[in-house]
């Protein structure tokens, strides 16, 4: 028989503010897409523009880096 315990049967939702992120490859992305090359919000998480098939813009600092065309990113949903 089930054991009914009140206080140990609760749903613990995610909160709503945390952010989904969903994992890419970095050639699948177009360009000038938004990407992140994390998907954990808590840590510094600057967002990147992809400007070409290889390089991305690192929109704290502006400045273009190249990115390996299988290179994970993520990007909001």
């Amino acid at each position: 028989m089930a054991i009914n315990n009140p206080a140990g049967d609760h749903f613990n939702p995610p909160s709503n503010l945390s952010q989904d992120f969903e994992e890419y490859n970095f050639e699948d992305l177009e360009v000038d897409e938004l990407f992140w090359q994390t998907n954990k919000p808590k840590e510094e998480s600057v967002p990147w523009r992809k400007v070409s098939l290889t390089e991305g813009r690192n929109l704290k600092t502006q400045k273009i880096y190249s990115f390996q065309r299988r290179t994970k990113v993520f990007q909001k949903i």
